[in-house]
């Protein structure tokens, strides 16, 4: 537990980080297709936000969107197909440009996304403690003042505590409220003992409201002071603990969504490292459309794809002829052979490939 709450005030005191932007810029519509995959997977509560993921699921789902967050309508991948000549060169595949042409409107950008905790958790603070915070010391203060005041008339002595004001800074957290609980605990013996016949009218299950009630009938101002004070400190408590925990899922959703932005753009570029090898060797097919396609793919049949791509690499982008170069010096023009040939040494390329 102290470990969480630790993590907790790092997340809520600490500025987010950006992430690295250095590869955002060779990417098509990078932050539109991250925005779009953290909308799949976050899902929104508000109707809109419904209708948005319903409209996504009805088309096909872009880049990486099916990687994290695979829709449930999306029609299967059909498994690829042993190599069959001439006609997986003219087969076409749906480009990443075409498939990233849906409208950016309500869509999040990543900067928005990892950033969202500090709008979410911006509250106006008052001696370092926010509202929550400020009432509960409030009260608190007002219990010490009354039993104090009580064990003086007494002569009783106040039970220690390490209990203090700091401990609420930056943020409220359960071990403080247990030491405050265990406090007041404590106290309310010194309570029981500066008016036994009054303290026996009051039943042990009491609620708050038969609390303040009892308070108003007493003609003891310490002890109306320290009653009234108890009941606002248990309510105060049960407020910072709701706090708490919302502090803690927005915490827990943002670490989500920075681990998987953090994948999303290690995939990028290992992706564009692909992309730039095939480049290199000017092979005669469109590198950039041949990696996109695989990478979707892969997400669904990892093993199927990669041995496509090793073997075929036209299923994913078909051969551009115009691209082979025709041999002596022009006299011989490309035939189909040439295209199965560049196929297949593409093919072997790849499966060779350490990136």
């Amino acid at each position: 537990m102290a470990e969480n709450e630790v993590s907790l005030d790092a997340f809520i005191t600490t500025p987010a980080t950006e992430p690295q932007q250095d590869n955002i810029a060779e990417v098509v519509n990078l932050e539109d297709e991250f925005a779009k995959l953290l909308n799949d997977f976050i899902g929104q509560d508000s109707k809109s936000g419904e209708n948005k993921t319903n409209s996504a699921q009805a088309t096909e789902p872009a880049g990486l969107d099916s990687f994290l967050t695979p829709s449930q309508n999306s029609a299967p991948v059909e498994q690829p197909v042993a190599f069959t000549g001439l006609d997986s060169f003219v087969t076409s595949a749906p480009t990443a440009q075409e498939s990233n042409s849906s409208s950016l409107e309500g869509l999040i950008t990543p900067s928005s996304v990892l950033n969202e905790s500090q709008t979410e958790t911006a509250v106006e603070t008052k001696n370092g403690l926010k509202a929550e915070e400020q009432e509960l010391a409030r009260a608190i203060a007002n219990f010490q003042d009354g039993i104090y005041s009580i064990a003086d008339k007494k002569n009783l002595k106040v039970p220690d505590t390490d209990y203090t004001e700091e401990l609420l800074r930056p943020n409220y957290k359960p071990s403080v409220g247990k030491k405050i609980a265990q406090y007041m605990l404590n106290c309310w013996d010194i309570i029981n003992k500066a008016d036994p016949e009054n303290m026996k009218r009051l039943s042990k299950e009491a609620t708050d409201e038969e609390y303040l009630a009892f308070a108003e009938t007493l003609s003891d101002t310490d002890m109306q002071l320290a009653i009234i004070s108890y009941v606002e400190i248990l309510i105060n408590l049960e407020i910072c603990e709701v706090k708490y925990e919302q502090k803690k899922e927005i915490m827990q959703k943002n670490r989500i969504k920075k681990e998987l932005y953090d994948e999303y753009m290690e995939l990028q570029q290992r992706k564009q490292l692909f992309i730039t090898k095939l480049k290199e060797k000017d092979f005669p097919i469109d590198a950039d459309r041949l990696i996109n396609n695989y990478f979707r793919v892969a997400q669904k049949d990892p093993d199927g794809s990669f041995e496509a791509l090793t073997k075929n690499p036209a299923m994913f982008s078909p051969i551009e002829f115009d691209k082979i170069r025709p041999k002596f010096f022009g006299l011989i023009k490309v035939t189909p052979e040439d295209g199965i040939k560049a196929n297949q040494k593409i093919g072997k390329f790849v499966k060779n490939l350490k990136v």
